[in-house]
């Protein structure tokens, strides 16, 4: 699934890095998505993490609140499945986003500074 995702991203799949999954507490979370797209940015490296279900919208809130809006952000869920859902957009795009919910979905995301 992380190998899929990261080729229907069209993010940079020569460099990428898995990262796992990201601290649970807001304020650490924050400070790890940052470091992750200064990382992207310095070394152009597409980063790619996972998270629980039930913290997909979170994570997609604080990303839209954290990082930069010219940072490519990619949302894989439920990939292969009938309910499939991949796109990627820059964060002031997913800022206009409406009733998006990725609750209970597997998701992988991938983000590009």
């Amino acid at each position: 699934s992380i190998t899929m995702a990261m080729m229907a991203s069209g993010m940079n799949g020569q460099n990428f890095a898995f990262v796992g999954y990201l601290p649970p507490k807001k304020n650490e979370l924050a400070k790890t998505l940052k470091q992750l797209e200064s990382r992207s940015a310095k070394f152009n490296q597409t980063q790619i993490f996972i998270e629980t279900p039930y913290r997909n919208n979170q994570i997609l809130e604080l990303a839209t609140q954290t990082l930069s809006p010219h940072t490519n952000f990619c949302v894989a869920m439920d990939l292969t499945l009938p309910t499939e859902y991949i796109k990627t957009q820059k964060i002031a795009q997913w800022k206009k986003e409406t009733q998006l919910d990725f609750h209970k979905r597997l998701g992988i995301f991938l983000l590009q500074g």
